[in-house]
């Protein structure tokens, strides 16, 4: 008797690492921590093990879907903010092939409170047997500190169209890894975008400003001897980075002015890469040499 249920527990065993074979997965996150409202990118890396190809309907979950499972603190559901979404629908996935699937994970799920959140990934298809699960992943969100706002006007494009104000926060945040300076730009109702600026220096006074266009200008530093300078517009109804460079102190320390009627760096040089500084490749963090 005794045999007999190992016999059956050694096929049920075997059944189950045939089914798990059929698609492999592996779920990664961009980051441990992210501030609110952040774009949360995750990245899903599917193999096909059925030796069939499988088609995920683009109008059809039921024929075969991608789902996250998502639980805060306390084990709190997180649902999904659109139930037909389908971040799989279209796709094709012919047998031994591997998709990657880059996904921001706050524009499928609400992720917007500040908690730690587990997030496993499912794949379902009508012609397997049953669902299939990824890893597990942990993550942070979190608040930041304000350290400068601005608040301006949006242009418009007739001149009796309403203003609207967007303010920008430079705010200080920690990650798990270090501190950095990052960029908010919302309004009551919207948030536009928020960007990681670079890394946080104690002692240095980060600069923020807006030109006469509404772009926000903001310049920090970032080592020593080497800093930062982003401008950002609203363009459509969403913040775009438009412009980042690096720039070391020259005769002084550089300052965002207004003294020739528009937005200038004064007492700085533009860095040169290779020279000035280097970047990593594994990471978008500058990894700094002195100045020659």
């Amino acid at each position: 008797m005794k045999n007999k249920c190992l016999l059956s527990v050694g096929i049920l065993m075997l059944f189950a690492l045939s089914g798990w074979a059929q698609i492999g997965m592996q779920l990664s996150s961009e980051h441990d921590c992210f501030l609110r409202y952040e774009p949360i990118h995750v990245k899903l890396v599917l193999r096909n093990y059925s030796g069939n190809t499988l088609l995920f309907s683009a109008d059809d979950p039921s024929q075969g879907k991608l789902v996250f499972k998502i639980s805060g603190t306390g084990e709190r559901l997180i649902p999904q903010i659109d139930p037909k979404a389908n971040p799989m629908g279209g796709l094709v996935f012919a047998p031994g092939e591997s998709k990657e699937l880059n996904l921001t994970l706050n524009t499928l799920y609400d992720l917007q409170r500040d908690d730690t959140y587990t997030i496993t990934a499912y794949v379902e298809h009508k012609r397997l047997p049953q669902a299939f699960v990824s890893n597990s992943v942990t993550l942070e969100v979190r608040e930041g500190t304000v350290l400068a706002s601005k608040t301006v006007g949006l242009p418009t494009s007739r001149d009796n169209d309403p203003i609207r104000s967007i303010t920008a926060s430079l705010m200080r945040f920690t990650d798990g890894h270090g501190e950095l300076y990052c960029l908010r730009i919302e309004d009551a109702e919207n948030v536009y975008g928020t960007f990681r600026v670079g890394p946080y220096i104690h002692g240095s006074k980060p600069q923020l400003d807006a030109d006469g266009s509404s772009a926000i200008h903001v310049l920090v530093q970032v080592r020593p001897r080497l800093y930062c300078y982003t401008v950002y517009s609203v363009i459509d109804g969403e913040a775009r980075q438009r412009q980042r460079r690096y720039y070391v102190p020259e005769n002084g320390v550089p300052q965002l002015s207004r003294a020739t009627g528009y937005l200038k760096i004064l007492y700085a040089r533009q860095a040169n890469e290779g020279v000035d500084f280097r970047f990593q490749e594994e990471n978008w963090k500058p990894r700094y040499s002195q100045p020659q």
